[in-house]
C-alpha cells in the first residue's frame, strides 16, 4: 500500500495530496453506503419517549415520501434526514444535511437542514423556547 513521504502537513507535496485524495475518493465510494446503512441501524432499539425508534421513524418518512410521488432524492433524503441524531441530538439537521450535501440539491440540503426547526413548531412552545 503506498503512503505519503511526509510526516508534518507542512511538508505534503502535490503527489501526497493527490495520493490522499484518490484513496479518499476509493474509501469513500466503498463505506459510504456501509456507514450509512449502519448508522440506520444503530437508531433501531430505544424508543427515547417515542412510539416508535428513529430507524423505524425514517422508513416511515420515506414511505410516506414515495407515497406522496416524490423524487428519489426526496425519498432517500426522508430515509436519511435523522441519520445525525446518534451523534449530535441537538444539531442533528446540520449533520445529516452536511452529510449528504454533496449528493443532493439545494432545495433538498435545505429541507434537510432545517427540519429540526420546523419540527420544533409543535413542541418548542412547551420547552419555553421561540418556534
Amino acid at each position: 500500500m503506498q503512503t505519503v513521504s511526509f510526516e508534518h502537513m507542512v511538508d505534503g507535496t502535490p503527489e501526497d495530496y493527490d495520493l490522499i485524495g484518490r484513496e479518499l475518493a476509493a474509501h469513500k465510494a466503498d463505506q459510504l453506503t456501509d456507514h450509512i446503512l449502519g448508522t440506520l441501524k444503530a437508531m433501531a432499539g430505544p424508543l427515547l419517549g417515542y412510539q416508535v425508534d428513529r430507524s423505524q421513524h425514517c422508513l416511515q418518512s420515506a414511505t410516506r415520501a414515495l407515497r406522496n410521488g416524490e423524487d428519489d432524492e426526496m425519498v432517500v433524503a426522508a430515509l436519511l434526514h435523522d441519520v445525525g441524531d446518534p451523534i449530535a441530538p441537538e444539531n442533528h439537521s446540520a449533520v445529516a444535511a452536511d452529510i449528504l450535501r454533496p449528493y443532493v440539491s439545494d432545495r433538498t440540503h435545505w429541507i434537510i437542514r432545517h427540519h429540526g426547526l420546523f419540527q420544533g413548531y409543535y413542541y418548542f412552545h412547551h420547552l419555553g423556547a421561540d418556534p
